[in-house]
């Protein structure tokens, strides 16, 4: 101890002197000699996997994961790097070694590697203080590593201080707008303004551009309106237009209706002194259209008869408090209908279903078959991406109908993107009879995949969910896969109601084998045979003497 505090003086000496010494010369300094800088130390090598993971439960029903070999080669499909996982303790990540036969390590647990290279690992997530997978695959003598960075969520903490309750911001008085819709397809009947629920849920209103509405309340730039004295709605600021100096619109009266009809649809047609607010909501053999903040005219009609062999059976029109009523009849299931609107005159279109028949269910029809995506899609651990699978399923689909004389209406034939909203439009357009969405599913973070698997199909509208149905049955006996069942969601393009619409999720294509399975002619070709079978099924459910 001695000794050091004599040092530390000396030292100390030392540097007082030097702080009183004269500038240096500008001659520059000799280097003091010592020892050469010690070399960076090599990255620690890789420690190969001790043993591999076993593959989860192998469905025999599925074509057999082919075999690769090769050079270790890791590659992360997701999450991607530095992407921000958005789950609270645990998440998934997939990709491909490139070697079927390697052991594969994941923050040091073992994963699992399929036949072809592609894995798939639900562990929990890398800690916040080095938020990276650190990946280690070895076969033989080959060990690769990688270090995948990622971003973890910071833990929620709750305020100090309670949040200012979300509210709605009263307008007082209320002001009128105008509902503006989407600028696409200006002169297309599909060109509608959607309304949703207060209280949330999969409720929506198609509303048309143009019509006029009562601002009652203010949330960020979304609008609430009053339809009537019973309902308001919410509509996103980007689809409404509030003038402050309009004056309030004189009351919207209704005339008496008049029905008329071809073979294959009825019109009722409705005169108004503006365009209405309006909901249809479906039942079992009929629907009730409402009129929000409506007055009817002075002369009831009631149980008026559609025109010799509609499909209509009887109108009747009433006034309820601020509404007008319509209650339509028809012979059988609701098969499809459509709002029009068109020189003050609001008409709702009923369509009768086609005449089938059984033995040749689909044989004259136009059905509307649409590849999912791009401009996204999910991908797969090796790569396979939705839209590519998508395509190949569809056109199997395209060659078994046509075989069956049916006129197919393709969204898309080409790798090409497809504006969202015009593929049912397209649909409509070329009155097809079925509108089917071919897709493949995946799960978001948090949800382990080994779990959410399945085919599941959906639809809207209540007169779709039959053929939703049909086509669920027969897919989960051609897919081999558990049955998710039939769903009803707010998906864009099952929401047309001129026809029965669809959208299928056959499989997972982030599920190693699944995907292997989607990249064969064999399995692409049993999705289209369920798809194909589940129509025959539908329009043979409709064949009768008389529709």
């Amino acid at each position: 101890m001695t000794t050091t505090r004599k040092l530390l003086g000396a030292l100390a000496v030392m540097a007082s002197l030097s702080a009183c010494a004269t500038a240096p010369a500008t001659t520059a300094p000799v280097p003091e000699t010592g020892p050469a800088p010690a070399a960076p130390a090599p990255a620690p090598t890789p420690v190969p996997p001790a043993t591999r993971a076993p593959v989860p439960y192998v469905n025999p029903s599925l074509p057999p994961v082919p075999h690769v070999t090769g050079p270790i080669e890791i590659k992360v499909v997701y999450p991607p790097a530095n992407q921000l996982i958005q789950s609270k303790d645990s998440n998934f990540i997939f990709g491909s070694v490139g070697n079927g036969d390697a052991a594969l390590t994941i923050n040091g647990v073992p994963s699992p590697v399929w036949p072809n290279g592609s894995f798939m690992a639900w562990l929990p997530n890398p800690p916040a203080d080095n938020p990276a997978y650190e990946i280690v695959a070895s076969a033989g003598e080959d060990t690769k590593s990688l270090t995948h960075p990622v971003k973890i969520a910071a833990p929620v903490v709750p305020p100090a201080v309670p949040a200012v309750p979300d509210t709605i911001t009263p307008v007082s008085p209320p002001r009128f707008a105008t509902l503006v819709g989407p600028a696409a397809y200006a002169s297309d009947t599909e060109r509608v303004v959607t309304g949703y629920a207060l209280t949330g849920g999969i409720q929506r209103w198609f509303l048309l551009p143009n019509t006029v509405v009562k601002v009652v309340g203010t949330k960020g730039t979304d609008a609430y309106v009053r339809l009537d004295t019973t309902r308001t709605i919410r509509i996103e600021g980007q689809e409404i237009r509030i003038d402050s100096a309009a004056a309030a619109p004189p009351q919207t009266v209704a005339s008496e209706f008049t029905v008329s009809g071809t073979g294959e649809w009825t019109d009722v047609v409705i005169p108004i002194s503006a365009r209405p607010a309006y909901l249809v909501e479906e039942g079992a053999s009929g629907f009730t259209l409402t009129l929000y903040a409506t007055r009817g005219p002075a002369t009831r009609q009631t149980n008026i008869a559609g025109p010799e062999g509609s499909y209509l059976t009887s109108i009747s029109a009433f006034p309820s408090g601020a509404q007008m009523q319509y209650i339509f009849n028809l012979a059988g299931p609701i098969y499809g209908y459509q709002p029009l609107w068109e020189d003050g005159k609001f008409t709702l279109r009923v369509r009768k279903p086609p005449t089938i028949d059984a033995a040749d269910p689909l044989r004259g029809l136009t059905i509307a078959i649409d590849p999912g995506h791009p401009p996204i899609g999910a991908t797969g651990p090796t790569g396979l991406w939705e839209p590519e699978a998508t395509l190949a399923v569809g056109l199997k689909v395209r060659d078994l109908l046509a075989a069956r004389g049916v006129n197919v209406l393709m969204t898309r034939t080409t790798p090409d993107p497809v504006d969202l909203n015009l593929r049912g439009t397209l649909a409509r357009r070329g009155n097809a009879n079925a509108f089917v969405s071919i897709h493949l599913n995946a799960v978001p973070d948090g949800v382990n995949p080994f779990r959410a698997q399945g085919t599941a199909t959906y639809h809207y509208h209540l007169h779709s969910a039959s053929l939703a149905r049909a086509v669920q049955a027969a897919e989960v006996v051609q897919l081999a896969l558990p049955d998710n069942g039939v769903n009803r969601a707010n998906f864009a393009v099952v929401r047309g109601t001129w026809m029965p619409a669809v959208l299928v999720e056959g499989a997972f294509i982030i599920m190693p084998d699944q995907e292997a399975a989607l990249r064969t002619p064999e399995y692409q070709e049993r999705y289209a045979q369920g798809i194909v079978a589940g129509l025959e099924a539908y329009f043979r459910s409709l064949a009768s003497p008389e529709k």
